[in-house]
């Protein structure tokens, strides 16, 4: 990426942040995917895009918002691969800054190990860790990618107004997951001292140790924890929950990211969970779509969060849909701390596009962009809604398609019967589960897709 000049990444205005993240995608697409990523490259040419249009985030709008059941049709992981840059030494050389090649080419004179270690930093995967909300979907970065995880992380800790001197107890499950993965680079990065001690080890790490800090991910995880010591000032709560009523006192911070990101995004002391979640936007472009349909929307309307990294070499992500919804991006400087970075707004939630519904006799997870997806796929269809209908018995509720037919007059009941096992069957292929019921709904024809799910 380089080193950035002018005001620091949280001062900028909005025009300085469109001019540097425009500058940085042009880079990503030119020096990145262009070269290294078939995926991207067929998904751009799918969508009617050449590589050199991108020349700014005006232009991802063309691109079609993408998330895992897209990656991963057949319900398989591996499929993820194609998400990483497939670059070698040859490509490295040709497209890294001039500064970086010229030090590298010195290095490869007087000590060629240290040149070839420098390529391997940056072409070579070294970490993964799964993302994904049905999948396990492996999210690859490499040595120099987790230098820059390492740097948001630093600059998170900042946000969160905590010190190098305040020590980190994690209770988080070590899963493998991102929030595990990624919280040690937030400590290492800020030079803070940290146990990840797990949910087993968090209680003695807790009396062996003058911690500061804690780190759950739920109101059940900082009840097993019982009484916190007096010198704990402060529980960050690595998910969406307010655990304030249950904080005995102390100050309570979210420090949270979408599960196949690469960092976490932090509240700031000063204006805590009403401020909202801060941002990266050098690092990434975060805008909104439609959940239903994924076409874009304005960055401040209500919709679904769908981000494109900048500057990372091994997953690479572009128009990611993250499954988060919320309220609208706020663009207005933090009314807490000042700082003019893009924030998610308290309103935020991840389980309405996949919600836990009854299917005939079991609970089933259900993406419902999957859903819409496969609704939206059908030319035989004037409008359609996919609807959440709680159970009066106050259950899990059940998935309810909704559809006009695509045919004038009225249909006949073999007809009518027909369609809606068509329906039933492609929804099932791509989101793994039949909807409870498809009803016929001639009163959707002509009005916008709408995924009813709150």
């Amino acid at each position: 990426m380089g080193i950035s000049t002018g005001p620091a990444w949280d001062r900028r205005t909005p025009r300085q942040q469109a001019r540097f993240q425009d500058a940085a995608l042009r880079r990503q697409v030119a020096d990145s995917l262009g070269p290294f990523s078939p995926y991207w490259r067929t998904v751009l040419r799918n969508a009617g895009i050449r590589v050199a249009q991108i020349d700014g985030r005006r232009a991802l709008a063309g691109i079609p918002a993408t998330g895992e059941r897209d990656l991963c049709p057949a319900g398989d992981p591996a499929a993820a691969a194609a998400l990483v840059l497939q670059l070698d030494e040859a490509g490295w050389a040709t497209h890294t800054d001039g500064a970086a090649l010229r030090r590298a080419l010195g290095r490869r004179v007087v000590r060629p190990g240290a040149y070839r270690r420098q390529v391997m930093n940056a072409v070579r995967p070294v970490v993964y860790w799964l993302g994904g909300r049905h999948l396990d979907l492996p999210i690859a970065s490499t040595r120099d990618d987790l230098d820059v995880v390492a740097r948001a992380g630093a600059r998170a800790w900042r946000v969160l107004g905590l010190t190098p001197e305040d020590l980190l107890v994690s209770a988080l499950p070590q899963d493998g997951r991102l929030a595990a993965a990624v919280l040690p680079y937030v400590a290492l990065g800020a030079g803070a001292p940290a146990v990840h001690a797990g949910p087993a080890g968090a209680v003695a790490a807790l009396r062996a140790l003058p911690a500061a800090v804690v780190a759950v991910d739920g109101a059940p995880a900082l009840r097993a924890l019982g009484r916190l010591p007096a010198r704990v000032h402060t529980i960050l709560t690595i998910g969406l929950d307010d655990l304030r009523p249950i904080a005995d006192g102390r100050t309570v911070l979210r420090l949270w990211g979408p599960p196949d990101g690469r960092w976490l995004y932090p509240e700031c002391r000063d204006g805590g969970f009403d401020a909202g979640l801060h941002t990266f936007p050098d690092l990434e472009i975060g805008q909104t779509v439609d959940p239903a349909t994924g076409e874009a929307r304005p960055d401040d309307a209500a919709g679904e969060l769908v981000v494109t990294q900048l500057g990372v070499r091994g997953s690479a992500l572009v128009r990611w849909r993250t499954g988060v919804l919320h309220g609208g991006i706020r663009l207005e400087p933090c009314p807490g701390c000042g700082r003019t970075v893009p924030r998610l707004g308290p309103d935020l939630d991840t389980t309405s596009l996949t919600p836990t519904v009854q299917v005939a006799e079991q609970r089933v997870s259900l993406d419902l962009r999957t859903v819409a997806g496969a609704l939206a796929a059908r030319s035989d269809l004037a409008g359609w809604q996919v609807r959440l209908v709680p159970d009066p018995r106050g259950g899990r509720p059940s998935a309810v398609v909704a559809v006009a037919p695509g045919t004038d007059g009225a249909m006949s009941t073999r007809a009518a019967s027909t369609l809606c096992a068509q329906i039933a069957y492609d929804v099932q292929a791509l989101a793994g589960a039949a909807p409870s019921l498809v009803v016929l709904a001639p009163e959707l024809a002509g009005q916008p897709p709408r995924i009813v799910a709150r």
